[in-house]
């Protein structure tokens, strides 16, 4: 007989649920929605958020300049769970979608576990303990804290650290205000200054047709052109320059909303469905994008009231789609109008000085105040050192040049390499389909079913296997590569790749998940297990055998039915699989996890 052939296990019955602990680092919209779902599906859940900010938001909380807004409608901007029937507009603001979230925070009771002003300097896998050690500085006091926990998931948003443009003198020598959207100073006064605004992104769109009426002068430097639509999906509702929002909500209708639940259902719907709609438009050199191309010609000429000459400057010789389309309400008109303000500049700039700024034409122009509407560092890149099994240091390895050269991930949530860790917005986790806030509450989902996983089955690690992490990004690269993002323009949406080792250098796709939002749901919905490495407990039992967590044959459910739970009897808890006649949807039936 085998040593195997007989196993005596422990006396203590099967847990399902033995305390779990996490860490989210970003207590913006991805790392909120995540801590609100893990709390409900994984139960004995011990949690913290830590973020570097002074309030919660992420993104919404940091971006507060002139004519800050989504342009997603409000109702679809929102977590799927917990809707608001009193958005103000159809387009709202990024401070009324801030105030969303900090009313999630208190309506889930989160704030007790939010740590603010607490910036993590690196995180660090101890193989031998299977924790990661974060190194944590307190923005406050200074002070400098190492703690641990085994299951660490990365929220910090694609979106989180302001880039200034590479201009020589900017703040050496330029003696004026110089700043960032991202890090707007609300007590800067621009009334009757000569204000540069750098960047025609989104937040250069925003600010620049709210601030020209109150200022002397605007100089608009731009690097490349991009797309400008109706609306950033059809059918919805078109902004202008006077109604940026679109459209007032009534009392009569948030009122509606709110107590007739199945019109408010349906409203949703209506509008949201649209997003579902645009992948057929994807397809470079498709008829359906030159379609496209044409609609967004059309509304740039009427914007610029018919001008050609202008039409010419401003329209991009890439397919739509390649960078982010926006509707951008006001933005050609200021720059075109009769009267406007605006001198509009897409000479390369070179140097600052200390009365402006220089492109490379020679001219110096005086500007008074600098705007750096430039967008963000790379945020699919860790913003710290994440270092993993081997010395692999995500921050390094996924940098441009690194030994990867791009983020690669397993499924948009996981990395080899780095055993229980875990993002929520990363590279490939963005189905073509539905909003951000619904993106966040599938990888959460995902994470969940991963920390139940690791808790009934009580595996030390759980770490996405290289061959699994390589297919998927092949898949992804062929995938993408007759796609409008891939054509020849610069965007966030992906990545300049300079590895000169093994992959040849060139762009890679970022933010998109390889199809499209209902793909993503239905190829995560049950984790592949297969491509996963666990490493088991290292007590004597469970190295002897996998199955030590079955221990005497009971459970912890039978054992506690007797104390209840959620006011529930013994009886019930017992029989929870047993129903109603005609109540028993077949579809889920035994499949729960919770009784």
């Amino acid at each position: 007989m085998s040593r195997d052939a007989m196993f005596v296990a422990s006396d203590e019955p099967l847990d399902p649920h033995p305390p779990i602990k996490v860490v989210i680092v970003g207590a913006g919209l991805g790392g909120i929605i995540t801590a609100i779902l893990l709390l409900h599906k994984v139960p004995n859940l011990e949690y913290t958020l830590i973020d570097r900010q002074d309030r919660i938001g992420g993104t919404w909380a940091a971006n507060i300049y002139p004519g800050v807004r989504c342009d997603i409608p409000s109702h679809c901007y929102q977590a799927t769970f917990a809707p608001n029937p009193r958005w103000s507009e159809y387009y709202s603001t990024g401070a009324e979608i801030q105030a969303y979230y900090e009313k999630l925070v208190d309506q889930y009771a989160l704030r007790p576990h939010i740590r603010l002003r607490q910036e993590v300097l690196s995180a660090t896998w101890l193989a031998d303990d299977a924790v990661w050690d974060l190194c944590v500085k307190d923005l406050t006091c200074g002070n400098v804290v190492h703690e641990t926990t085994p299951f660490f998931i990365n929220a910090q948003g694609r979106l989180s650290k302001p880039k200034f443009p590479e201009i020589s003198g900017l703040f050496a020598t330029f003696p004026g205000s110089v700043v960032h959207t991202a890090a707007w100073d609300p007590k800067l006064d621009l009334a009757g200054k000569r204000v540069a605004v750098i960047g025609n992104g989104s937040s250069g769109q925003q600010i620049l047709p709210i601030i020209a009426p109150n200022v002397a002068h605007v100089d608009h430097y731009v690097r490349s052109r991009v797309w400008i639509t109706p609306t950033f999906q059809k059918n919805l509702v078109e902004a202008t320059r006077d109604n940026p929002g679109a459209h007032q909500y009534t009392d009569a209708e948030k009122t509606c909303f709110e107590t007739d639940p199945t019109a408010y259902l349906a409203y949703r719907r209506s509008i949201e469905a649209n997003l579902h709609t645009k992948f057929h438009r994807n397809i470079l050199g498709s008829q359906e994008n030159e379609a496209l191309r044409a609609a967004c010609i059309d509304t740039m000429r009427q914007r610029v009231g018919g001008n050609q000459e202008w039409l010419d400057r401003l329209v991009p010789d890439f397919a739509p789609g390649c960078k982010r389309l926006t509707p951008a309400p006001g933005y050609l008109e200021a720059i075109t109008g009769k009267d406007s303000k605006v001198t509009y500049i897409d000479t390369p700039l070179v140097a600052a000085t200390e009365q402006g700024l220089v492109t490379a034409d020679g001219i110096e122009r005086p500007v008074d105040v600098i705007i750096a509407a430039t967008g963000f560092a790379n945020g699919f890149v860790p913003q710290f050192p994440i270092v993993g099994r081997d010395g692999i240091d995500l921050s390094q390895t996924w940098a441009a040049g690194g030994d990867i050269g791009y983020p690669e991930t397993y499924f948009g949530v996981m990395a080899p390499h780095m055993p229980n860790y875990f993002f929520v917005l990363q590279a490939q986790a963005n189905g073509g389909g539905g909003s951000i806030p619904l993106q966040c509450e599938l990888s959460a989902t995902y994470i969940a079913k991963v920390l139940r996983k690791m808790q009934l089955q009580q595996y030390r690690s759980i770490t996405p296997s290289r061959e699994a992490t390589e297919d998927f990004n092949a898949y992804c690269a062929g995938h993408f590569q007759d796609k409008v993002v891939s054509d020849n323009c610069s965007s966030w949406l992906k990545m300049e790749t300079k590895d000169g080792k093994e992959k040849e250098s060139g762009s890679r796709t970022l933010v998109w998940w390889p199809g499209s939002g209902h793909h993503r749901i239905q190829a995560c919905l049950d984790p592949r297990w297969e491509d996963f490495e666990y490493e088991r407990r290292r007590t004597p039992q469970a190295q002897r055998n996998r199955y030590h967590y079955f221990g005497n044959g009971w459970t912890t459910i039978e054992r506690d039915a007797g104390a209840g739970a959620d006011g529930k009897s013994a009886t019930e808890i017992l029989t929870g699989y047993l129903h109603e006649a005609g109540a028993v949807d077949l579809r889920s039936l035994h499949e729960q996890w919770y009784n």
